[in-house]
């Protein structure tokens, strides 16, 4: 166990020796280092916005199919009341044309009987 940590330890330092003659690498790592973590911030706002954007959608198409459903019941309605109005409508219509047959009829006769009543006069 105790070498593991002196090895770790020699590995550690010789990095920190490598960086010290070399600055540049340590500026490289360095920038690459936030460069990562701002790309992680990046990446987070972003989808954290598109999340919010999608809420947003999901929130206005619920918000129509409520109303679409609404305007649907009293589609639906509507329908069913001007079907019972036609249907109301179709028997009147019904009784119009049964009348006006009989008074058409009972012309026919009234006519009839004049025209017997002239031929025996």
């Amino acid at each position: 166990m105790a070498g593991a940590v002196e090895e770790g330890a020699k590995v550690a330092v010789s990095i920190s020796e490598g960086l010290r003659q070399q600055p540049l690498s340590l500026a490289l790592i360095v920038l690459n280092i936030v460069f990562v973590c701002f790309v992680a911030w990046l990446a987070y706002t972003i989808n954290d916005r598109t999340t919010h954007q999608y809420q947003v959608k999901d929130d206005m198409i619920n918000e129509l199919v409520g109303k679409i459903q609404g305007i649907m019941s009293d589609v639906r309605t509507e329908v069913r009341d001007n079907s019972t109005r036609i249907q109301a409508n179709a028997v009147i219509a019904g009784q119009v044309t049964q009348t006006l047959d009989r008074l058409a009829h009972q012309l026919d006769d009234h006519e009839r009987r004049i025209r017997d009543l002239e031929k025996v006069k």
